[in-house]
């Protein structure tokens, strides 16, 4: 009995030995998944749920296999994504629409609940939000699917009754940008040492817009010095550069925001007023590039900074570089100020906002975007002196024609119709994203009345030159630049030869300034003359419709003034990363 028992004490401490052995080989076979333990629910909230270890039988290890998000911008189809629903399925309606169809991994934030589970999307909890462990890209796919959610709800809200059939744009709008989700698998065999936390991806051009688009201004943007800094609306980047990898961001998103946990899709004027028009040409902005009409060989224009507008003025508007010098010596004198660069804005740029929808906010091209096509005083005197203009040729039997006297009738009716939400830009933009669809559908269809007449103009069989949009747009510049010395000169002068302020209680030279752009109408006429383009009466009236499709075009737009990114990094796909 002894030797039993021996026996069997010797057994059993024969197999807790093996026990911990085997525990001991377990455990070190375990370890081998390196990273594994900074993939986890403390890290990457709900995103741990697709780690995964996997044995390397050739190695006798384990390997860590993590997933993260890339994120990026899907340019659309015109039509192709309808407007927001609740159930609605992106894959399935891209494939039925023509788009390729989106893979397993590929999710486009439309807005959906079903999006909302593909993303693990208000899955994160509020102690996790408020870690200081977590990587930083969670909150931002938060924010990202918050915002896209309310800007296709501002969108769609305004659509057809038939949630099936209704589509965002109209065909004769400009495609728009949806933000756009791949999601990767990677082995942390390949994560430098410096790194700890999961990285997420995004481009350069990307993470410039994105950040725009939720509200942030970039305060520095600077690459070489790996130097990246925005802020605003709730939300803080910052970067740093870390060896092997390159530049990390980290993203903070202030949970006191309510609609980054708001899941019943309420969308109120405060949240509706933060978004911006999610147009291609809207994004360009964002780096001072300011798109040309389409069909029209207008270039993109760069104006963010004063060094492209000389630049511009010195190879396209005038090459004498009169021009450059009047506005690099008005700049010194006036910091800050580029006059009447507004006016090309509003001559080139096609319409951004979209049909049927209040999201007017676009980023501001340029330091110093206010001028006579956007001010009340340009539009009153230039009510009355194309008034004054119709009635002396009339009076004098010259010839008036039609598109002319056709500017002053609908000038007349918006006049009639809205009023000071018309004339008055305080007035218009007291409301932002909440202006009446009404009264911007109704001047988005004249601004398209405008751009066909040029169509029109272009195309004319008895024309023997052709019309050149950019001809008539950089005279009218040329001319333009000079008003503030002229209105000071007119206004200086013993006696003042200063005209008619129509009552406004303004400086006088701006008032002054508005008439000049009329007294530059035979300068315009004898400029075109030197193109080959001599009909008097029709540059008279294509000038008139210029300046009437800039003020249809700034009264349909909210410009929001802000840090702007060196326009070389438009269309970069430089790499970022997001811890």
């Amino acid at each position: 009995m002894a030797a039993d028992a021996v026996s069997t004490a010797a057994l059993v401490v024969a197999l807790v030995a093996l026990f911990t052995t085997m525990r001991q080989v377990i455990a070190q076979l375990f370890t081998t998944a390196d990273g594994y333990r900074r993939c986890q629910p403390s890290v990457m909230g709900p995103w741990a749920k697709l780690t995964r270890r996997r044995f390397r039988w050739s190695e006798m290890r384990y390997e860590t296999r993590y997933t993260t998000p890339r994120f990026g911008l899907f340019k659309t189809v015109v039509g192709a994504i309808p407007a927001y629903r609740e159930d609605f399925d992106t894959r399935v309606i891209s494939f039925q629409r023509g788009i390729l169809p989106t893979q397993d991994n590929h999710y486009r934030l439309d807005g959906s609940k079903r999006l909302m589970r593909a993303t693990f999307t208000g899955q994160v909890s509020r102690n996790y939000a408020l870690s200081t462990e977590q990587v930083s890209w969670v909150m931002f796919l938060e924010a990202l699917y918050y915002n896209s959610r309310f800007t296709y709800r501002g969108l769609g809200d305004f659509q057809p009754a038939t949630p099936q059939t209704q589509i965002l744009v109209s065909e004769e709008d400009q495609p728009y940008s949806i933000y756009d989700v791949t999601i990767e698998e990677r082995s942390w065999d390949f994560m430098p040492a410096e790194v700890i936390r999961p990285l997420a991806v995004i481009s350069v051009s990307d993470i410039a817009i994105i950040a725009r688009r939720l509200g942030m201004n970039w305060g520095q943007f600077d690459l070489i010095d790996s130097n990246l800094r925005a802020e605003g609306n709730g939300y803080v980047i910052t970067s740093t550069l870390v060896r092997s990898v390159g530049i990390v961001l980290a993203i903070t998103v202030d949970q006191d925001l309510p609609y980054k946990y708001n899941t019943s899709g309420d969308l109120d004027i405060s949240l509706l007023n933060e978004l911006y028009v999610p147009s291609e040409i809207a994004d360009k902005l964002t780096f001072g590039i300011v798109s040309g009409l389409p069909g029209f060989n207008i270039p993109d224009y760069k104006l963010g900074t004063l060094e492209e507008i000389i630049t511009l003025l010195q190879n396209e508007v005038d090459p004498t570089k009169v021009a450059a010098k009047t506005v690099s010596d008005i700049h010194k004198a006036n910091p800050g100020w580029t006059p009447e660069i507004s006016d090309i804005i509003g001559f080139a740029s096609p319409m951004i906002r979209y049909r049927r929808s209040p999201i007017v906010r676009i980023p501001s091209p340029s330091e110093y975007v206010v001028g006579l096509t956007q001010q009340e005083e340009g539009f009153v005197v230039f009510h009355r002196r194309l008034q004054d203009f119709i009635t002396e040729k009339d009076a004098k039997g010259e010839v008036v024609d039609a598109q002319t006297r056709l500017i002053l009738q609908q000038y007349e009716e918006l006049k009639a119709k809205y009023g000071a939400q018309w004339e008055d830009q305080h007035t218009c933009n007291k409301e932002i994203n909440n202006r009446s669809v009404v009264f911007l559908d109704d001047l988005h269809q004249r601004h398209d009345m405008a751009v066909q007449y040029f169509s029109h103009l272009r195309g004319t069989p008895d024309k023997p030159q052709a019309f050149r949009y950019t001809d008539l747009m950089y005279s009218h510049i040329r001319h333009a630049v000079n008003y503030f010395p002229e209105a000071l000169a007119r206004i200086n002068a013993t006696p003042s030869t200063a005209r008619d302020h129509y009552g406004m209680r303004v400086a006088g030279w701006i008032t002054e300034g508005a008439h000049i752009y009329f007294d530059n109408i035979p300068k315009i006429v004898a400029d075109m003359k030197k193109k080959d383009f001599d009909y008097p009466e029709v540059v008279e009236a294509a000038w008139l419709t210029m300046m009437w499709k800039a003020f249809l075009w700034h009264r349909c737009h909210y410009m929001v003034a802000g840090g702007r990114v060196p326009s070389s990094n438009y269309g970069s796909r430089l790499p970022i990363y997001i811890g």
